[in-house]
């Protein structure tokens, strides 16, 4: 009952604070069979929120028990299809012995061809790098098989989630569903020799997720990448519209291929683009330029923008007064409360989704006690011109851009469209 409540609202803030996210491949997906969807773990907890609000079926997750302490909040995690995992620290042996239940939870759930979702890596690490995965996504579809031994098979789904950047508003988020792993193939190596079966499923899994993620191999690679992805997202024109895109597959791919490229790449290559990359993107820094403009600038777009920073002004201005109190409440605890990275983003979500909320109630019952129903629908109206203040941002930061590339001397950006190039044809078939 909850879960069914909860979904449509978080789906309505994760579109509103995402610009985009995109879901690849989710056909693989197996319907009507038991399926575990063992995905990495960029941030606390996004990657599970948007699975749930944007698959077209409920799913079970594995989280820490330490979030279980309170009764209360137990009942509440359990509507939301939450199974508790705890470990040593979280009450020592006598919370251990718990898992069994949660176990037998999760078999259950898969015996009724349901779908569990499993955060393979095990912790949470800000860093586009896959990590070594845990065994417990192996662990449970063996222990379903030895629970329920006639189970026709059970899929295991590699799946990748992959943020452009995870702590910023109105960034971007692609999902990739890998091919499917099906388990009952291992499982005459499991009853022979567990330990060995498990391991292989785990090594294989890892595999598959690899081609998902997209995993920067060396940390000091990542500034190169960065620049590169930036300039291949510039060249690239992702419709805005719908914010889920079940269908373009080809986003991913484009960032996948840079990535994957600049792994492999020699390393006097590699230092010779990237000094060329840093020169170019320190000189348009200098000129607040971004490379978005200086590929995509028109003043027909430049012309438009402005008109429609204009017409929209006042919608902006009642929205932003409208919506201030919950980000601001939402930014203030995450600014003075929040320590890891990991939660900023994902606690910043939770606290402006529920005090938006609250405070759109007091809005609207506000309008009704003053002026009935006119005033109901004059602060639903208010609320409303808050998500538009979202796109308005976007578009004023869009107009700023343009307008440094117009106030930019045409020497210089005929200098840094030659560098930009050059760039680009060190890259070839990377962009498209």
């Amino acid at each position: 009952m909850l879960y069914s409540i909860v979904r449509p609202v978080a789906a309505l803030a994760l579109q509103i604070n995402y610009k985009r996210i995109f879901l690849s491949h989710a056909d693989r997906i197996p319907k009507n069979k038991p399926v575990i969807l063992a995905a990495n773990h960029p941030t606390a907890f996004i990657e599970p929120c948007v699975l749930a609000c944007f698959l077209d079926r409920p799913l079970y997750f594995l989280v820490r028990g330490d979030i279980f302490k309170k009764s209360f909040y137990a009942k509440i995690l359990a509507d939301l299809h939450m199974i508790p995992v705890y470990r040593m620290k979280d009450g020592g042996y006598e919370k251990i012995k718990n898992n069994f239940e949660s176990f037998d939870h999760c078999f259950r759930a898969l015996a009724s061809d349901k779908t569990l979702m499993i955060l393979a890596e095990g912790s949470t690490q800000q860093e586009k790098r896959l990590q070594s995965l845990k065994k417990g996504a192996a662990r449970i579809a063996f222990g379903a098989f030895d629970k329920y031994p006639d189970l026709p098979d059970l899929y295991i789904v590699p799946t990748g989630v992959n943020y452009t950047y995870p702590n910023q508003v109105r960034s971007e988020i692609m999902i990739r569903f890998g091919e499917p792993i099906p388990v009952r193939p291992y499982l005459e190596d499991y009853q022979t020799n567990p330990n060995k079966a498990i391991s292989k499923l785990t090594d294989d899994l890892r595999d598959r997720m690899l081609e998902s993620v997209i995993s920067i191999d060396r940390p000091q690679d990542e500034q190169l990448t960065e620049y590169l992805l930036v300039i291949c997202r510039s060249e690239r024109t992702d419709p805005l519209l719908p914010p889920v895109n079940r269908r373009a597959t080809g986003r991913f791919e484009c960032e996948k291929r840079i990535v994957d490229w600049v792994n492999v790449m020699p390393e006097e290559e590699k230092k010779a683009l990237e000094q060329s990359t840093q020169a170019y993107f320190q000189e348009i820094s200098q000129y607040g330029l971004s490379d978005r403009a200086l590929r995509r600038y028109s003043p027909g777009r430049h012309f438009l923008l402005g008109a429609g920073l204009i017409l929209g002004l006042p919608v902006w201005a009642v929205g932003t007064l409208a919506t201030w109190p919950p980000l601001a409440l939402a930014r203030y605890v995450v600014n003075n409360k929040v320590r890891h990275i990991e939660f900023f983003e994902p606690v910043r979500i939770v606290i402006a989704l529920v005090s938006a909320l609250i405070w759109s109630l007091l809005l609207l019952a506000a309008g009704g006690l003053l002026a009935g129903w006119n005033g109901v629908a004059i602060a639903a109206l208010c609320v409303t011109a808050g998500y538009f203040a979202v796109w308005y941002r976007s578009w004023a930061a869009g107009w700023r851009e343009s307008e440094a590339y117009r106030r930019t001397p045409p020497i210089v950006r005929r200098r840094l469209a030659k560098q930009r190039q050059e760039i680009i044809r060190q890259m070839p078939n990377k962009c498209g």
